[in-house]
């Protein structure tokens, strides 16, 4: 039996080791969508993300009722299935996904299923994030600064609301009481089922950019702990983001001037 030294050691040289695959794949994913052009897909997630932002409100102005929020996250979906599609394993799980989420949204638009409704807005939630962290690894890696490199950082910073607000819609559907607007519980209405997701989507937007206004706010504990972290996240991204340009921007003057 080994010893607990030699267990240790063992266990420390398979996490080097499946850090190092993990570098190596990420590595080769980023340069795979730098020379196959996949940031410049970048425009149609930002043109499905800035659909869905002003749809919402726009709809209830102009018609009295939200459009459907279901629909604009389809949408966006597709957008990202699209980002993905120079990866081939990559493009054929955003697919699977995409598809099981559209399925179980449309199914409880329908059929008012409560648990079809939870089910698809996971999966659209797995999917977005997966597609938020495959773009952030490659503008990370980028080699220059380029349009499309600026654009895929803003589609990053607003997949990371729109993730945090589907997050917090799974958390009204599972617990009704978690968040307040004013002494009102904020839930899904019969009348106007997305008019809640749009309460939820200003108030993730708001918490991302640290505004803070106090007309919406968390009750729970499951979610003051995910506000939190979605002001912490908004902030790290983009000093994170910020600092990568200029560290690119000063590389491509020092070439330039050689």
């Amino acid at each position: 039996m080994p010893s607990l030294s030699q267990w240790w050691t063992n266990s420390e040289r398979t996490f080097r080791r499946m850090g190092r695959r993990m570098r190596r794949l990420l590595a080769i994913l980023a340069n795979r969508d730098e020379s196959r052009g996949a940031l410049g897909r970048h425009s149609v997630m930002l043109g499905s993300l800035v659909v869905l932002l002003g749809a919402l409100p726009l709809g209830q102005a102009a018609i009295g009722e939200t459009i459907r929020f279901s629909l604009l996250l389809t949408l966006v979906m597709i957008s990202a299935v699209v980002v993905n599609s120079l990866q081939r394993w990559i493009f054929v799980v955003s697919i699977l996904i995409g598809v099981a989420s559209a399925t179980g949204l449309g199914y409880a638009e329908y059929f008012d299923s409560r648990l079809a409704r939870i089910i698809g807005e996971f999966l659209a939630l797995a999917l977005l994030g997966f597609t938020a962290l495959v773009m952030f690894n490659s503008l990370i890696r980028a080699e220059r600064v380029a349009q499309d490199t600026i654009v895929g950082g803003i589609c990053v910073f607003l997949l990371i609301g729109l993730c945090f607000t589907i997050t917090f819609i799974l958390m009204t559907d599972v617990n009704p009481g978690a968040f307040l607007e004013g002494t009102r519980s904020i839930v899904r209405l019969n009348s106007d089922s997305s008019a809640h997701a749009t309460t939820l989507l200003y108030f993730s937007f708001v918490t991302l950019t640290t505004l803070g206004y106090g007309d919406v706010f968390p009750v729970s504990d499951m979610a003051r702990m995910f506000t939190v972290a979605e002001a912490l996240t908004g902030q790290l991204y983009l000093v994170i983001f910020m600092a990568r340009l200029v560290a690119l921007y000063v590389i491509g003057v020092r070439q330039n001037s050689r």
